[in-house]
């Protein structure tokens, strides 16, 4: 009998805890919610909650970078423009806001504020190989074609 007093009082306690934080932190709740929809790639499910959270001024570490990702997975590219630009705004020293900020100025022809915002990552990064291919391309999209053979070269390691 007393086994199951037990048992009973822990159940209640989950059951009570469980409550208790979806009455304190609703906000944490939805959260985890958007969070279970981005790690099973659903990013158009993901998006409301996050979304929502954003406008309420709610803060968690990943919550920008997952909703600009969730945009751009779904070719809402204005959006998670909108999105990375409020991260650099916010921290401006987050490099992969930075990286995907240029890679959407790129996506729509805007490749000077690309080409800037690539070269500002690879002044942190210098030996970034990837970003380093990324600001060649839109060098030479860009008719810039003498500098994106130097930046062709230093991805190669033929020049430093």
């Amino acid at each position: 009998m007393r086994r199951y007093l037990v048992i009973l009082t822990l159940i209640a306690v989950a059951l009570l805890t469980t409550v208790a934080y979806h009455q304190f932190k609703p906000d944490w709740v939805i959260f985890r919610k958007g969070e279970g929809y981005f790690a099973k790639k659903e990013y158009s499910q993901a998006i409301p909650y996050y979304a929502r959270l954003f406008k309420s001024g709610f803060y968690a570490p990943n919550l920008l970078s997952h909703l600009g990702t969730s945009y751009i997975v779904t070719g809402d590219f204005g959006k998670a423009m909108t999105i990375f630009e409020s991260i650099l705004n916010q921290t401006p020293d987050k490099l992969s806001a930075l990286k995907e900020l240029a890679n959407i100025y790129i996506i729509f022809g805007r490749f000077k504020e690309g080409i800037i915002l690539y070269q500002t990552f690879l002044k942190d990064q210098p030996n970034n190989t990837s970003v380093r291919i990324l600001l060649a391309r839109a060098l030479t999209w860009s008719d810039r074609f003498e500098e994106a053979i130097v930046e062709y070269k230093k991805a190669l390691g033929e020049e430093k």
